[in-house]
């Protein structure tokens, strides 16, 4: 221990007596320590860190799929169907249902929509989680003349009722007095946002006691949990919840046929599609912090040459080769970990930043921050680059003749062949990891500018969005449901600057829609499980003029058909083409499977296709309801204006209030956000990779520059005789440069081999883009290369400068 500390001490001063080397060795460390530590934290708190649920490693979502469309697709669930798989399986524990709402809380300040799960009284013992103060649901709760109950989360009891103590206190909700039973913990979630009816995860849970209606064969629409037995794998769940829907098919043939069922693990329904992006960019920052222990071994390596006479004079005194391996490994372990400490203060700041740029649904029920583990992380990965970068130059810098590098006059002392070809294999290596990251990162900004390139069908530029729900106790008719959102259109569309305002009950990239079965008049009905299908959709007489979708045949709605029933409909261009082929379909008749009594809706126009749900996905069949066909509480003004849409939300959201003082308003946000937002994820892994690549670029250009620097200086001697002896300043231009285009066309070529094999991982995360994109795999090699070039031309050009007579007295 006495020894260490020597060490460290002398280690501390010498670093000291170099302060632009360690400078640059520190900064050099701390950017690939805190990229690697900022990208696990997000890893970490995604794919590591334990859920907050008691024993979450058993429970499971509990999704149906269509076996005809697509086996890995996961759709909400038919309750009747949950009842019967609750009692006839024997491998979960229990099972739990819910459904995502938004009430109206309209006590204790303004009103307000309040994101809400309605669940069964088992669903947090399912889960596994305790409240903070009070308790959850017990299983009266929900039961007739039973006082109704709420649970609040962390966000709310402390936004709203500023963390005092709420139990017992009453609220109106949904004009209904509930009383508050409990507070769950802040880290509780549990928010499937693509089958959610709300766009942010809930904020209050209301007990849920389904009644024999609902249990009917007769639509999807919830969802289910459940907690698996101990020691029952996934494998042996899955397959007896496949021979219970095989049963359930034989059973209820007209409703089942050719519907099964989907388990999903927790971990995997919050992970699932960012994991392989989350381990891609963890590969890839591990790529920026193997150049930067590559560019701190050449500066190591460099160093060493110039302290060869300190370290002969060490070895004539009697130190052994380990002796001083162990010496120069202590200073790469102190500069490894001065880095780390630097680079944790940049993945601090990082993190905010990773977590401000990510999208919504990222993080799932965890949130990311600063732990143990990955202060662990960060000590390992400190630890380990110190070694990594410094074992080799330590070794090297003991392998020389002591009495050559005692000799006054010494030249070209550790400069040998072996030293000038690490150096060069390290460049090489640098510009071949830059180059992997280079071409991944041009296929991912590639791909994305192609995803934003979409028409998604309408334009998204100018137009606000303001979702309003109703109450039905309050609007108890229909007629008084459409007289509001047609009141409400009215005063919009006289708001300075707006051009136009419709309606419509789904809004395109702001969550699902309805979708049901479809029968054409006229046609023998198809055989169970074979059935026509379309997606549905309500709106108001002015939807398509206000989002400027186009009108391929027939026409709009009229004023009439929008206020009364007229059984009517306008279907887009998909659904014409795969239900109707080869038919004019304007005028045909359709019965949509959307109410207890369907009769059949004319055809009246043809709208052109618009994506719902991604960019990057395909149209789906739809169909257009007037809003008397199908009266929903739930609608979503679009406000197109003449300017930017935000300058009128103030005035709309006050138009609402005229109308109905005590009317909550839901999310107000633009299109534009909303299809920001759908691209969200792409985004974000675009602009990570592409960051990581930068730095890589730098990181390889400067280490280029470097060895490239110090080639010129160990060979001033050389250059000053082959001058002296008549060579021109072109001869030493080539001279150098042939040097550095040969390392540069090294590491450019086994950079293209690796990245043909790499970025074949990339192939789920490209739109319109093939991992061996031609272009890319062009112009990123020549553009490296290019840069390569710069960073040799600077020393080579310095080369040319050198003075004959100073360089033949050069030392």
């Amino acid at each position: 221990m006495e020894t260490l500390i020597k060490d460290i001490r002398y280690g501390i001063r010498s670093l000291l007596g170099r302060p632009a080397f360690t400078l640059i060795s520190v900064v050099t460390l701390a950017l690939g320590i805190g990229a690697s530590t900022a990208v696990f934290t997000v890893v970490h708190a995604v794919l590591l860190r334990s859920l907050p649920y008691g024993n979450a490693d058993r429970l499971v979502m509990v999704w149906e799929n269509n076996r005809r469309r697509d086996l890995k697709q996961q759709n909400v669930i038919n309750l009747g169907n949950f009842f019967d798989w609750k009692e006839q399986n024997h491998v979960f524990e229990d099972m739990a249902a819910f459904i995502d709402r938004n009430a109206k809380l309209t006590s204790d300040g303004e009103p307000e929509e309040i994101p809400t799960q309605i669940a069964t009284s088992n669903f947090f013992s399912v889960l596994g989680v305790n409240p903070i103060m009070g308790r959850t649901f017990t299983a009266d709760d929900g039961q007739p003349n039973q006082p109704d109950v709420v649970v609040l989360s962390y966000s709310l009891w402390q936004r709203r009722f500023g963390g005092q103590n709420v139990l017992g206190r009453h609220l109106t909700v949904n004009n209904g007095d509930v009383t508050v039973v409990g507070v769950l913990p802040s880290d509780f979630t549990l928010y499937i946002a693509k089958t959610a009816m709300t766009s942010k995860p809930a904020e209050m849970w209301r007990p849920w006691q389904i009644s024999n209606k609902l249990r009917e064969r007769q639509g999807r629409f919830a969802s289910a949990v459940g907690r698996l037995k101990p020691g029952v794998p996934l494998e042996q769940a899955q397959a007896e919840m496949n021979t219970i829907a095989t049963r359930l098919t034989q059973a209820y043939p007209d409703f089942d046929t050719n519907w099964g069922i989907l388990l999903v693990p927790l971990r995997a329904q919050f992970s699932g599609e960012i994991r392989k992006p989350l381990l891609i960019l963890l590969g890839a920052v591990g790529f920026v912090l193997l150049i930067a222990c590559t560019n701190v071994a050449n500066l190591l390596l460099a160093r060493g040459v110039s302290r060869q006479k300190e370290i002969g004079v060490r070895v004539a005194l009697g130190a052994g080769r380990a002796r001083i391996v162990r010496q120069l490994l202590t200073e790469s372990l102190i500069l490894a970990t001065a880095g780390g400490a630097l680079g944790l203060m940049l993945a601090w700041q990082g993190t905010d930043l990773l977590v401000a740029i990510s999208p919504p649904e990222l993080l799932g029920p965890s949130s990311v921050r600063m732990n143990t583990p990955v202060l662990l992380f960060t000590l390992g990965v400190s630890l380990l680059t110190g070694i990594i970068f410094g074992l080799l130059p330590a070794f090297e810098a003991t392998r020389f003749d002591l009495h050559d590098s005692l000799k006054e006059g010494g030249k070209n002392i550790g400069g040998g062949a072996r030293s000038h070809r690490l150096r060069g294999a390290f460049v090489a290596t640098e510009i071949a990891l830059a180059l992997v990251l280079l071409i991944g990162a041009g296929l991912l900004i590639k791909s994305f500018n192609r995803l934003q390139a979409v028409d998604p069908g309408f334009d998204a530029r100018n137009v606000l969005t303001m979702s309003v729900s109703v109450p039905r106790w309050k609007y108890d008719s229909d007629r008084k449901t459409i007289d509001f959102f047609k009141q409400a259109v009215n005063q919009l569309q006289t708001l300075p600057d707006v051009e136009s305002v419709g309606a419509i009950s789904f809004l395109p990239f702001n969550g699902p829609h309805s979708g049901t079965d479809v029968d054409i008049e006229g046609r023998p009905k198809l055989p169970p499980g074979q059935e026509l299908t379309t997606g549905v959709c309500v709106t108001d007489a002015n939807y398509f003029t206000a989002m400027k979708i186009p009108l391929m045949q027939g026409r709009f709605f009229t004023a009439q058909e929008a206020t009364d029933e007229r059984h009517v409909v306008i279907v887009n261009e998909t659904f014409a083409r795969k239900n109707l082929p080869g038919e004019n379909p304007i005028g045909k008749r359709v019965t949509i499977d959307m109410k207890d009594q369907n009769v059949p809706s004319e055809i009246i126009g043809v709208v052109a296709d618009s994506k719902h749900m991604a960019l990057d996905g395909e149209p789906e069949p739809m169909a257009y309801w007037p809003h008397p066909e199908l009266t929903y509480p739930s609608m979503t003004f679009v406000i197109r204006t003449r300017g930017p849409a935000e300058n009128i939300a103030g005035a709309a959201r006050n138009v609402i209030h005229t109308l109905d003082p005590q009317q909550p308003i839901g999310e107000v946000t633009t299109m534009r956000r909303l299809l920001a937002k759908s691209i969200a994820r792409s985004r974000f892994n675009t602009v990570l990779l592409a960051v990581f690549a930068f730095v890589a670029l730098a990181l390889a250009a400067v280490g280029t520059y470097g060895v490239m620097s110090y080639a010129v200086t160990q060979r001033t001697h050389e250059i000053g005789i082959r001058m002296a002896l008549g060579a021109r300043a072109l001869d030493v231009l080539k001279l150098v440069l042939r040097r550095g285009m040969a390392l540069a066309l090294i590491g450019v070529v086994v950079g293209l081999a690796a990245a043909l094999a790499l970025t074949r991982l990339l192939s789920s995360l490209l739109f319109e883009v093939k991992p061996t994109d031609a272009f890319t795999f062009s112009a990123v090699p020549l553009s490296l290369i290019a840069i390569a070039l710069l960073a040799s031309y600077i020393p080579a050009r310095r080369a040319t400068k050198v003075d004959p007579l100073v360089a033949l007295r050069y030392e």
